[in-house]
């Protein structure tokens, strides 16, 4: 154990300018963003001014003024996102502050408590946050004209926040300790005798993905909490952020874990020895936005919410970051698949119900690995 944690820390020092919750570059694109910080509070640059003056849409100049955006999304696709919004409205400027998704949630609590909300729009993790936020009466209706061409798993019905990305869970394993063929392609292949003590998790705690992908598997007739007594038995050990489940990988001290998509993708192509395989039982999360009661620049947020659900905005910039549009209708990289395809295949997930059920799904994942 001790060897191991030493593993991690060399890797997480060598891999440190590769991730903050995931990669801070473009998966395939020409280029790469700044290196991301765990969390941070950027102020606008300003990006584009006379050039975005210039190619902004007519009437775009009638928009002054910040946005604040609350993230838990890769700090790179954010400042894709800032350069590219604020070129196309060269009179409003982004702002934002990225975090995990728990740190955003639990910063808007605070707001909302004192009663002096910062935050234009949130943009979180998984749909059982927003969902509890909505209930508590703290979310805003807004349907944008783009959310149309969402499918209805990945929306609610009311208006109030519609997924903006995908992210699909599947198999992260490492190049250097474990081969391709030796890779398992499902999520049973994880109880195979050669990886025992050697798989890592993303404490779902702290993780919204990981907790979904929790949700969905305990239940689901195949695997069921009997299935995570298994990898309890194999060893399994935990992290807190997918930022160090990719570094224990990468470093070799662990054979594989249960990973994030782009997370990983993004990391192989700038080199990381990381491998990737999808799944055959597909867990799908839609990492939704939403506009908290009393921002204080609503009609900017609306504009903002827009704009990231815009085929020809924000969610073609997705793709560069190998992260699943959840809008159809974006040209998509080899091998990626439509949103719509994604929701016909994935396990159900019931997020009204995850939301209900959320302590108590994490304290019976605790009493499993924490005890």
């Amino acid at each position: 154990m001790k060897k191991r944690l030493v593993s991690i820390t060399l890797a997480t020092t060598m891999l440190l300018s590769l991730t903050a919750c995931g990669s801070g570059n473009s998966g395939g694109a020409a280029g790469t963003a700044a290196p991301a910080a765990p969390e941070t509070t950027a102020a606008g640059s300003g990006a584009g001014s006379e050039a975005g003056s210039e190619a902004a849409a007519e009437g775009a100049e009638d928009y002054k003024g910040t946005v604040m955006l609350y993230s838990s999304t890769d700090e790179g696709v954010i400042i894709a996102l800032k350069e590219a919004f604020e070129t196309k409205y060269p009179n409003v400027t982004l702002d934002y502050y990225a975090a995990t998704s728990g740190k955003c949630v639990t910063k808007l609590a605070t707001e909302f408590q004192s009663g002096t909300v910062a935050c234009d729009l949130a943009w979180l993790a998984d749909p059982s946050a927003m969902i509890t936020l909505k209930d508590d009466g703290n979310l805003l209706a807004y349907k944008s004209p783009y959310a149309e061409g969402i499918d209805g798993k990945f929306k609610d019905a009311d208006g109030y926040y519609s997924g903006a990305r995908l992210l699909l869970m599947g198999v992260t394993f490492s190049t250097t300790t474990c081969s391709d063929e030796e890779a398992p392609t499902n999520y049973d292949g994880f109880l195979g005798e050669s990886f025992k003590d050697q798989i890592v998790m993303t404490d779902p705690t702290g993780s919204g993905s990981t907790k979904a992908l929790v949700y969905a598997l305990t239940n689901n007739s195949n695997y069921g909490w009997e299935y995570f007594e298994k990898l309890k038995e194999q060893g399994v050990e935990l992290q807190s952020s997918s930022g160090s489940t990719n570094n224990g990988i990468a470093s070799g001290a662990y054979k594989l874990g249960f990973g994030v998509d782009y997370n990983t993708k993004n990391l192989m192509a700038e080199g990381s020895p990381l491998g990737w395989h999808d799944t055959k039982d597909i867990v799908a999360v839609p990492c939704p936005i939403g506009i908290p009661k009393g921002a204080p620049h609503e009609e900017l947020a609306q504009l903002l919410y827009d704009f990231i659900l815009d085929p020809e905005g924000g969610q073609a910039i997705l793709t560069q970051y190998n992260i699943t549009p959840i809008v159809d209708g974006v040209a998509l990289p080899e091998g990626m698949m439509k949103a719509s395809e994604i929701a016909s295949l994935a396990l159900p997930i019931d997020w009204v119900d995850l939301a209900a059920v959320s302590n108590e799904l994490l304290d019976r994942f605790d009493a499993i690995f924490k005890n």
